[in-house]
């Protein structure tokens, strides 16, 4: 049996004053997620008087040329909210917990309400640059916006791959002006460390010293299991985390890492139970983990606040942030520090650390000894 061949529209004659050439066809069109329906669309072609019938049937076999090579494209045309509701269901949920709790709050309360009511097709990289300039002058932190523009670009990374969008990917281009900090990073002094560990109970100084000296996560270090820890080697390894009622793979591939205990071998031998699953947190209150809040909260930053040493963002960042700062001031190379903290770039482990000016003066002073030799004495 031979093949059909497909039917072209007819070119058709609409009478009245002035009678012109118009031909219907059908276009797909996304109206929700895997929603597709067909639509008919009206072209007109010309005016009879200033086109013969087959020049109109030219026309329309161009038009119709067109219209076929955009076959493809059509499902960019979904309504952009109901792409963000598919990719909450179908990418959100592969992510860690925090990167999830964070990305929805972003999504619903930022990104889609500025886009509502439009098509994926129709957000350009003007349109998210307003967006992201209207989200500055609201005062919106840098972070903030910077992790608005991160999540904006993973949307239509995503409807890429999904065969929802081709061409560039329209955060590219987009800017989130200079870096300024909201508040002053700081890092307890030594001494200041001192008086904190000798007013916080042992459990909570242990969790305290681990954070300081290894860098880790609190996520990582409530995730911590007595499997993961090497008392002969004096050793640590970081395979998984917990974060507020969810255990999971640490946060990336570089966050898997082996970390060295030092002298808190002791204080975690002393720890350990005499009988001890391996499956068993080391942190833990009646065999389940505990609760990052709770401890800060009602344990590390009130006896802090007594101690006259609490200031604006306090917290297990700062633990964080004191171990990749003193590991360089003892010698650490930039990547050394970065792989102590399981970050992927240089440039993240430099923004947790922090160039303390007396320090630097006491390099200088060495350097200029080492060139210059020993200063004369003064006389008087």
């Amino acid at each position: 049996m031979a093949r059909r061949e497909h039917q072209m529209p007819n070119v058709i004659r609409q009478e009245g004053p002035r009678p012109y050439w118009y031909v219907r066809y059908r276009i797909r069109v996304v109206e929700a997620m895997d929603q597709v329906k067909r639509k008919e669309v009206w072209h007109t072609l010309g005016y009879c008087d200033e086109l013969t019938k087959r020049e109109a049937e030219r026309l329309r076999d161009e038009l119709l040329r067109q219209v076929n090579t955009q076959v493809h494209t059509f499902q960019n045309q979904i309504p952009f909210k109901d792409f963000v509701e598919a990719y909450k269901e179908h990418h959100l949920v592969t992510l860690a917990p925090g990167g999830q709790k964070r990305n929805l709050s972003l999504l619903d309360n930022h990104i889609v309400p500025a886009f509502l009511g439009q098509r994926l097709c129709d957000i350009t990289t003007l349109a998210i640059q307003a967006f992201l300039n209207r989200k500055a002058q609201e005062g919106l932190s840098w972070w903030t916006r910077k992790a608005l523009q991160a999540v904006t670009g993973a949307l239509f990374a995503k409807a890429e791959t999904w065969n929802y969008w081709s061409g560039r990917n329209p955060i590219k281009g987009t800017t989130i002006g200079k870096k300024r900090a909201k508040r002053e990073r700081r890092i307890l002094s030594d001494e200041e460390l001192g008086l904190l560990l000798a007013a916080l109970p042992a459990d909570t100084r242990l969790m305290v010293q681990t954070a300081v000296s290894t860098g880790m996560r609190i996520s990582e270090i409530l995730g911590l299991k007595w499997r993961c820890v090497d008392l002969e080697r004096g050793r640590l390894s970081v395979t998984e985390r917990y974060y507020r009622g969810d255990t999971s793979e640490p946060k990336t591939d570089r966050s898997i890492r082996v970390l060295p205990l030092g002298i808190l071998t002791g204080a975690f031998a002393a720890l350990r139970p005499k009988t001890c699953r391996p499956e068993s947190y080391v942190f833990e209150r009646e065999g389940a983990p505990l609760d990052d809040r709770g401890i800060l909260g009602e344990i590390i930053r009130p006896a802090a606040e007594k101690l006259g040493m609490y200031f604006e963002g306090f917290g297990w960042h700062s633990f964080r942030r004191q171990n990749l700062t003193v590991l360089q001031e003892e010698g650490a190379t930039a990547f050394e520090a970065m792989a102590q903290a399981g970050h992927s770039r240089t440039a993240m482990t430099s923004e947790y650390t922090i160039i303390d000016l007396n320090r630097r003066e006491q390099a200088v002073r060495r350097l200029q000894t080492r060139l210059f030799g020993a200063p004369e004495t003064e006389v008087s």
